[in-house]
């Protein structure tokens, strides 16, 4: 066969040897002039490479083994080294000098590696002993020259060490200079700016205080009266008319019981010294933001100064605006006889804030008028609408374009949209395989529909088709899907990949970014701007995101996250979002740590009345924020609602 004949024998492979060991001999080792690998490649053999043993010398002059020398002889009939014809053994003679050569390098070698072997203080314990021993045949000259040596060994030992010594001086001193100058610079630039940063504050106030002051004397002269045309009855009369009304009654509202007040005023919120009190608490957070964005951008071209302080001040007075939250009511969806299914899953105002949905483990989308709970002085409100589910709802989502449209998503996979006043079912799509998460209107193609499921796909449904009308593939399950409020092209899904993936639907084959920076699953993903995204975890942080950038802008940090969905809404500038410690907590974008939170009131059953706080199980479960107002609704895990107000 062609393969067997191909094989080599094993002469063929032997002859094949020796020609290469013949055209190619061994080099000898480079060795390092005056050095101990210098003279160890003299006394090397050219065919082993070891120390030559019993040297024998051919007629050409070269010295190589005993029996490398009769191998290469043998086979060969020339010279290792210069290929010298040389006919048989009989040829080559023994070199009784290199082999004594080798005889003292080996003992030499032997000397060194015991020396190197024994204690430094053995060595010197040594020389001691010879020294006092054989004292009496060392002459005067000899022992002075041996005790100048020393000295003179002792000196340049100790001049080394103090030179190094200086030398690791001069180095560090050095570092440590040019890293202050570059922080002197740095600090010198910093309060330049600061300077001329105040500066203009201080310009701005002037003027404020220009245009108050003759404001003031405008007013002062405009509402000056005229004593001739006031009697004193009228006087008498108007005092009357208001000291009669208690004080109670002038700052009531006819709008209803839990309505905020147009003149409510918290002194604690508005007054300088509460907010200048809560600048000084997260001082140094606003410190890094300050610092970041205006003195990393001075040495930048083209940088608006006087617009990036202005946007500082705008997030400081931001931070500084409210304080805590208020409940302004209390609705009680919950069934006092089963616990475990209270959950509130999903709360969304419609698109003029009139209506909000409640949906969650007990199969019931129920739909609550805000005027009408917000002005019940009691916390019993009944729905004004509801529809019943075949399974328990996980998300809702109301139309932007159409008011009484809800699409819904459910524990079976299935997505429904719902004429919401009529309770109607209008669309029903069952493609997705295990529990849809999530569910989103597009807010500029009105009719398309987005979900996510933990069958690892985004669907994208259109009103007009009975399918779907695209499926992506991710990697993982599928916990939250939104569009981009400003585009219709632009959708961010998170996944149990710890990943937040942004999509351009035009282009759908690879994502435009994939957000890294999460330690669990994203559990939550909400667009605060058209550039911006925030998003939530069970690694109890929420990070927000730059859909033009691949890092992340903040880390935002306080609740507590570990399993449970909990939650996430936000406003623009403020973000909010649950927590599994019944608490509702509240952050500004900018900055990394909480502003305030809002902690429910814990729920007993009439069965578990003893239990203590920190062994309850509920969380906040659902938020969502009224658009355009400083009002949130909170759910949590026993069915209780709460609309809160930022104070």
């Amino acid at each position: 066969m062609a393969g067997r004949g191909s094989e080599a024998t094993p002469d063929a492979g032997n002859s094949r040897v020796r020609n290469k060991s013949a055209k190619r001999p061994y080099s000898l080792l480079n060795g390092i002039e005056e050095t101990a690998s210098d003279i160890s490649s003299d006394y090397m053999c050219p065919v082993c490479l070891d120390l030559i043993s019993e040297p024998h010398m051919t007629s050409c002059g070269h010295t190589f083994c005993r029996t490398c020398l009769q191998r290469s002889i043998e086979v060969t009939k020339r010279c290792p080294k210069c290929t010298f014809v040389i006919a048989n053994s009989d040829l080559i003679f023994p070199n009784h000098i290199v082999n004594q050569q080798i005889q003292k390098y080996k003992r030499s070698q032997k000397l060194k590696q015991s020396l190197e072997r024994r204690n430094k203080l053995t060595v010197i314990s040594e020389l001691k002993d010879f020294i006092s021993s054989d004292l009496s045949s060392i002459g005067e000259e000899d022992l002075t020259d041996m005790i100048t040596t020393l000295q003179e060994r002792k000196c340049f030992l100790s001049t080394k060490t103090e030179r190094t010594k200086y030398e690791l001086l001069k180095l560090f001193l050095s570092e440590v200079c040019d890293k202050k100058s570059k922080q002197l610079l740095n600090l010198e630039r910093e309060i330049k700016t600061i300077k001329g940063d105040l500066e203009n504050v201080n310009n701005s106030l002037s003027k404020f205080e220009k245009e108050e002051n003759s404001g003031e004397k405008n007013k002062q002269l405009s509402n000056v009266p005229n004593s001739q045309q006031v009697s004193l009855s009228e006087i008498e009369n108007d005092h009357a008319s208001t000291s009669d009304i208690p004080v109670e009654d002038r700052n009531t509202v006819e709008e209803g019981f839990n309505v905020p007040h147009a003149s409510y005023n918290n002194p604690e919120s508005t007054s300088l010294v509460a907010k200048t009190k809560r600048m000084r608490l997260h001082f140094d957070e606003l410190h890094n933001l300050y610092s970041t964005l205006r003195v990393g951008g001075v040495n930048e071209e083209n940088v608006d100064n006087d617009g990036l302080l202005n946007k500082f001040g705008n997030c400081l007075a931001k931070f500084t605006q409210y304080t805590s939250m208020r409940p302004l009511a209390t609705i009680d969806a919950g069934d006092k006889n089963h616990a475990s299914s209270n959950i509130a899953s999903s709360i969304e105002f419609d698109k003029d804030c009139e209506y909000f949905a409640v949906a969650g483990l007990t199969k019931k989308i129920r739909l609550f008028d805000y005027s009408t709970v917000i002005k019940d002085m009691v916390d019993i409100h009944y729905p004004c609408g509801e529809m019943l589910c075949d399974s328990k709802i996980s998300c809702v989502s109301w139309s932007s374009y159409q008011k009484n449209m809800l699409v819904s998503s459910d524990y079976d996979g299935t997505v429904t949209v719902w004429d919401a006043f009529s309770a109607q079912k209008r669309h029903i799509y069952h493609e997705h395989q295990k529990r849809c998460w999530s569910v989103d209107f597009n807010k500029m193609d009105t009719k398309l529909v987005a979900s996510g499921s933990d069958d690892a796909r985004v669907k994208l449904w259109h009103l007009d088709k009975e399918r779907s009308v695209f499926s992506l593939e991710a990697k993982a399950n599928v916990c939250c899907v939104q569009f981009n409020p400003c585009s219709r092209f632009h959708l961010a899904f998170g996944s149990a990949d710890h990943c937040v993936h942004y999509y351009d639907l035009r282009s759908m084959k690879e994502p435009l970014k994939v957000f890294k920076g999460h330690r669990k699953a994203v559990s939550y993903v909400k667009f605060i701007s058209k550039d911006e995204i925030v998003s939530a975890s069970t690694d109890s942080q929420l990070k927000v995101w730059n859909v033009n950038e691949n890092h992340c802008a903040q880390s935002l940090h306080g609740h507590m996250n570990e399993k449970n969905f909990v939650g996430l809404a936000t406003d623009g500038d403020y973000v909010a979002c649950g927590s599994e410690n019944n608490a509702l907590y509240v952050y500004y974008k900018e900055l990394p740590k909480k502003l305030f939170c809002f902690r429910f009131d814990q729920r007993r059953l009439f069965f578990d009345q003893e239990n203590k706080e920190e062994e309850s199980n509920e969380f906040v479960s659902a938020v969502c924020w009224r658009k355009g107002t400083n009002i949130v609704a909170a759910g949590n895990s026993q069915g209780v609602i709460k609309i809160l107000q930022m104070v």
